[in-house]
């Protein structure tokens, strides 16, 4: 497990490689979706049961945002 980050669903092994290689402390929220987003279309294509995205929802202090991600669909 990580200590920095939580990864949830049918891809979450693929997302633990992903995340590892991809995320750094203290990201701003626009730079930590961005990394988010790719980490999960990342993994999401290469798990063929994970489905057509994902959401990202992204916690600070002060507000919660909620992105739906879709990828691929065939």
């Amino acid at each position: 497990l990580a200590k920095d980050f939580v990864v949830s669903g049918t891809a979450s092994e693929s997302l633990y490689g992903a995340c590892e290689s991809m995320y750094k402390p203290n990201m701003e929220p626009d730079e930590l979706f961005e990394t988010v987003s790719q980490a999960l279309m990342a993994s999401v294509d290469r798990d063929c049961l994970s489905g057509w995205g994902g959401y990202v929802l992204i916690v600070t202090p002060t507000e919660v945002r909620e992105h739906v991600v879709k990828g691929r669909m065939d």
